[in-house]
């Protein structure tokens, strides 16, 4: 503790610890208290009243030796006259003061003066999840799940030390503007509630968040704790409680004997996965809820997952510094419930129960009605569902009124990923409705991991995978500048992952780089033709041939054409013109004139005839210009003489 050990003060007349007064009218029609607190213990100073309630008044003071502000809860007197309280009073409060959690209000201090019993808190700045409630309406699903996590976590903490709350409402939990939970009132709701159990046999509470086990008079666990933030989660995502009802008789019957609907029914808003956390949590039987805080948590933890994002909870709480409200009227009324000693035959309770509701019934008039919901079980046999898809079995199972609950899947190679393995308690049981089921689904065969076949051809690929007990899935070829014609560069799976066994990795084949359009080179010279193919990336092969009609030096023509489309790399063919084509001239000296015209004609070459002068008889050729064996071109001039 803080500055001593936690222990009561007492005080005496003459001196020691005193409490500063001044008798004024009350001010709190469930306060006992009949003056105006200003100096507590000579150390706490009391700044103002900010809250009341069954158990006292709570105060925001500042103490004077530690300079803070704290909470000071002032029990009534009516408490501080029993003796027995008083003791379970110090019991509790000692065993709160050793909770160290960020989600709990810590306990500093408690002591008594002049018979005035008191505890000093952790001042909470924030407001409750009832003034949440009351400005908001409802809470979106994330941040009613961000507020049962975090209130989780407190539970866990308080249970692990063996401390039931026994009084979890949203009076009970702050908020602060950061958006953290706090939760408090830990020890005194037993206290509170040890204290107002008669020899007859009560058990009091707030009935609307009691548990079935609380209004039978068992004794209250952990579980008990988790129906009330049952209770509380669909109170946050419906902004209204699951049963109502003219008197608390009415309502703790329903607690007993009905489930707690599922939230969606009047929120439509609020997803499946939270409807089945709900269910959980609110079973009739405490057996059937999760055994612990911490596995509450972590089941609610996965469905928080898959929630749509909301506005941070802390930026719903104005910038205030309160403590719990008092209850709402007709909410969360304290009431007294008629309690039966534990350990009685299971026949015996329900008779009893049964002989209540008769007398419940007479006084409402509504006898029949009530009878039919009530005492009528309505069941319903377990649908058979194992080798169905997991959406067509929950939908089966939900048109039969039950809830699904997803458990852990299983990895098979005898079903398909989806399909349904096992539901607990098995097809054909008969249950009520209302009541929660636990599918196994098949997450598929298992996984295993991938190999690198990025690099390899088709083939070694194949067997890669094959020995990874993997096959050859999809097979696509692309274009691709960094991998040669025919090796996987792609892989659907990368190296390294997982996929399920005996399931099919697709890969993308290179086909080489991408095609480009050959340029026109016909009629450039020979030097410029190559430069235009080398700088696209073509290999270029040169043939030389004679043209009459294209200059030495051009191209005459090239293959492929002009657009069309070849990869980098590959070959276009030209022709390069050498000009008209050249040859040796025979000699056509001793050739009759006309016959040496003829083959003059015949070679392509032009003749030109000059007779010599004297010439009689048939004429020969006497001498040609050029002379024979002159290699000339076609269309050259020979001149023949002829004598």
């Amino acid at each position: 503790m803080l500055g001593r050990a936690l222990g009561p003060r007492t005080v005496s007349p003459h001196g020691g610890a005193t409490i500063s007064k001044s008798t004024i009218p009350e001010r709190s029609a469930r306060s006992d208290l009949s003056f105006t607190l200003t100096t507590l213990d000579g150390r706490y100073h009391v700044v103002d009243r900010i809250a009341a309630g069954g158990m006292g008044e709570v105060y925001r003071a500042t103490d004077a030796v530690l300079e803070r502000q704290v909470a000071l809860k002032v029990l009534h007197r009516s408490l501080a006259g029993d003796r027995g309280f008083v003791e379970r009073f110090r019991r509790e409060a000692r065993a709160a003061a050793n909770l160290n959690h960020p989600n709990i209000v810590a306990v500093y201090d408690w002591g008594a003066v002049d018979g005035i019993y008191y505890m000093v808190m952790e001042h909470v700045a924030g407001v409750s999840a009832r003034e949440l409630l009351n400005a908001e309406g409802v809470l979106a699903p994330a941040q009613a799940a961000d507020v049962l996590q975090q209130t989780l976590g407190a539970l866990d903490h308080a249970h692990r030390q063996g401390i039931v709350h026994r009084d979890i409402k949203p009076e009970n939990l702050m908020v602060t503007p950061e958006g953290v939970v706090k939760v408090t009132d830990f020890g005194l709701a037993r206290a509170y509630a040890d204290a107002q159990i008669t020899e007859a046999g009560t058990v009091t509470g707030t009935v609307q968040y009691l548990s079935p086990e609380q209004l039978q008079g068992e004794p209250a666990d952990p579980r008990t704790d988790l129906y009330a933030l049952g209770v509380v989660a669909y109170e946050l995502l419906t902004g209204r409680l699951p049963f109502s009802g003219e008197t608390p008789m009415a309502i703790a019957y329903k607690h007993i004997h009905e489930r707690v609907p599922v939230p969606s029914t009047r929120n439509p808003a609020v997803p499946k996965g939270l409807d089945g956390w709900v269910a959980s949590v609110t079973e009739k039987e405490r057996e059937l809820r999760p055994e612990s805080a911490a596995e509450a948590r972590r089941d609610l933890e996965a469905e928080a997952r898959t929630l749509p994002a909301a506005t941070a909870l802390g930026s719903l709480v104005p910038e205030l510094s309160v403590i719990p409200v008092e209850p709402v009227p007709g909410r969360a009324a304290t009431v007294t419930i008629p309690r039966q000693p534990t350990g009685k035959h299971e026949r015996r309770r329900v008779g009893r129960w049964i002989l209540g509701l008769v007398l419940l019934l007479a006084a409402l008039g509504v006898g029949a009605w009530a009878a039919w919901q009530y005492l009528i079980p309505h069941e319903v046999d377990v649908p058979a569902v194992v080798g169905l898809p997991q959406a067509e079995a929950q939908g089966r199972l939900e048109d039969a009124g039950l809830v699904v609950r997803l458990g852990q899947g299983r990895y098979t190679m005898a079903q398909p990923e989806g399909t349904v393995l096992r539901i607990q308690p098995p097809q054909g049981t008969t249950m009520e409705k209302g009541d929660r089921v636990n599918l196994i689904v098949s997450l598929g065969p298992p996984p295993v991991d991938v190999p690198n076949v990025v690099g390899m051809t088709l083939e070694k690929a194949r067997a890669a995978l094959k020995d990874a007990n993997l096959k050859l899935g999809a097979i696509d070829r692309e274009f691709n500048q960094n991998f040669p014609a025919d090796q996987v560069f792609r892989q659907s799976v990368d190296d390294g992952d997982q996929a399920p066994q005996g399931s099919g990795i697709d890969v993308v084949i290179s086909d080489g780089p991408a095609p480009v359009k050959v340029p026109g080179v016909t009629g450039k010279s020979q030097e410029q033709a190559m430069s235009l193919l080398q700088t696209a990336g073509f290999h270029v092969q040169v043939n030389e041939k004679y043209s009459d009609d294209v200059a030495a030096g051009n191209v005459i023509s090239q293959g492929p054409a002009k657009g069309t489309k070849l990869q980098p790399g590959q070959t276009v063919k030209i022709a390069v013109s050498l000009g008209p084509p050249q040859f040796p001239i025979p000699s056509f000296v001793g050739m009759g004139r006309d016959a040496a015209v003829a083959k003059i004609r015949s070679l392509g070459l032009v003749p030109e005839v000059i007779e010599l002068p004297g010439a009689v008889g048939d004429r020969t050729v006497a001498s040609q210009l050029p002379i024979g064996g002159t290699v000339v071109r076609i269309g050259t001039t020979i001149t023949i003489y002829v004598a």
